[in-house]
C-alpha cells in the first residue's frame, strides 16, 4: 500500500510571508490542519494548526508570518514510499503529518488522520465483527491450526495481529466477520488452546 494512494492529492497552501491569521483563515476555510510552505514552486515548511494557534495571540502583538512559526525543512515522504513507512516516520518523530514530495515537487500530504483510517481498514472495525484473542499452545503449526478450527466452525478472519509473544505465551487477537464465537471457543479448548474473553 503506498502513499500516493492514501494521501491528500493538491494541497491546500500558503507562502511564509503570509500573516498568521491568514494562514488559519485558509485552515478554518478548507476544513484542513496543516498547510505545506511553498516559495517559488519549492516545498519551504510546514505549519500546522497548533503551530499557528500557539502563535496566534503573539501575532496580534507583532508582525509575525508564517515564516517565523513554520516548521522549516520538514520531513517528507515519497509518494512511491509504503504507508507503513509513513506511520513509522510519523511516530517515530511525534508528527501529525508529512508533505509528500516527488522529485523536489509537492505532491500532497498524509496525515495522522489518513494513516489511521488505513489501519481501521484493515483491522476491519468499520464493519461489524467479533473479535476473538487466542492463547495459543506451544509446539509449531498452532497458528494454523487455530485458523482451521476457526474456518471449520464458520468464522471467516477478517484480521490476526500478535498481542504477546512472551517466552512461552503466545497470544494472538483474530478479527471476525460477525459470528457467534462460543462454539469457536469450546473448540479452541477442547484442542489445548487458551481463549481471553
Amino acid at each position: 500500500m503506498i502513499v500516493a494512494n492514501r494521501m491528500s492529492p493538491k494541497p491546500w497552501t500558503i507562502g511564509p510571508q503570509a500573516s498568521v491569521a491568514e494562514a488559519l483563515s485558509l485552515m478554518q476555510e478548507h476544513g484542513v490542519r496543516h498547510l505545506p510552505v511553498v516559495e517559488e514552486s519549492k516545498l519551504v515548511g510546514l505549519v500546522t494548526d497548533i503551530d499557528l494557534r500557539t502563535a496566534y495571540v503573539a501575532s496580534l502583538l507583532e508582525s509575525l508570518t508564517v515564516k517565523d512559526v513554520m516548521t522549516h525543512d520538514p520531513l517528507i515522504i515519497g509518494s512511491q514510499e509504503t504507508v507503513y513507512q509513513a506511520a513509522r516516520l510519523i511516530n517515530q518523530h511525534r508528527l501529525t503529518g508529512l508533505p509528500v514530495v516527488d522529485d523536489g515537487e509537492l505532491m500532497g500530504i498524509i496525515t495522522l488522520a489518513d494513516i489511521l483510517r488505513v489501519f481501521v481498514a484493515l483491522l476491519g472495525l468499520l464493519e461489524e465483527s467479533s473479535r476473538l484473542d487466542v492463547v495459543l499452545r506451544g509446539g509449531s503449526g498452532s497458528l494454523e491450526e487455530v485458523y482451521g478450527i476457526i474456518r471449520k466452525h464458520g468464522g471467516e478472519v477478517v484480521s490476526v495481529a500478535q498481542l504477546n509473544s512472551d517466552v512461552g505465551r503466545r497470544v494472538y487477537t483474530f478479527r471476525l466477520k460477525k459470528i457467534d464465537t462460543a462454539p469457536v471457543v469450546a473448540a479452541l479448548e477442547a484442542a489445548g488452546h487458551g481463549a481471553l474473553l
